[in-house]
């Protein structure tokens, strides 16, 4: 499935990077697999389709600013174009149950293990009627995409 079907134009996501400058990587690689997807990206989470918050989970000044950056992307449901909030990173891969529990204003938390088929999850996120809430925390193993 690709995100452009029957001539619709590609589904624009938008790569909201908090923390370490690994993220920041991390966030170039998602945004690879995006676009090979089939996404357009777009810098202003306002004109997406998608806001997917690549989240710090170590340094308690960046936890807060992942969840505020979370918060404020919901927000941005409300206003008609925003239809998924996605919370990826090392908050997502370190509190992924918990948070996805206590942030019902995500559309899903997926740890490092979804970012092989993050195009594909994200499709499946923004598939009308939209889908449950996904939740898919990966245990860190030495070697995968982010090393502390």
């Amino acid at each position: 499935m690709n995100s452009t079907d029957a001539g619709q134009s590609p589904a624009k996501v938008a790569m909201v990077t908090l923390g370490c400058a690994r993220n920041e990587v991390d966030s170039e690689e998602l945004a690879g697999r995006l676009l090979a997807g089939g996404f357009e990206l777009v810098t202003d989470p306002s004109e997406a389709q998608a806001v997917m918050v690549n989240t710090c989970g170590f340094v308690d000044a960046a936890k807060k600013d992942s969840i505020d950056t979370l918060l404020a992307a919901a927000d941005l449901k409300h206003d008609g174009m925003t239809k998924a909030v996605v919370a990826v990173g090392c908050m997502a891969e370190r509190y992924g149950a918990e948070l996805a529990e206590s942030l019902p204003e995500a559309d899903a938390v997926l740890g490092f293990d979804a970012y092989p088929e993050i195009a594909s999850r994200l499709q499946g996120i923004l598939a009308p009627p939209h889908a449950p809430r996904s939740t898919q925390v990966a245990a860190h193993r030495p070697g995968g995409p982010h090393h502390y």
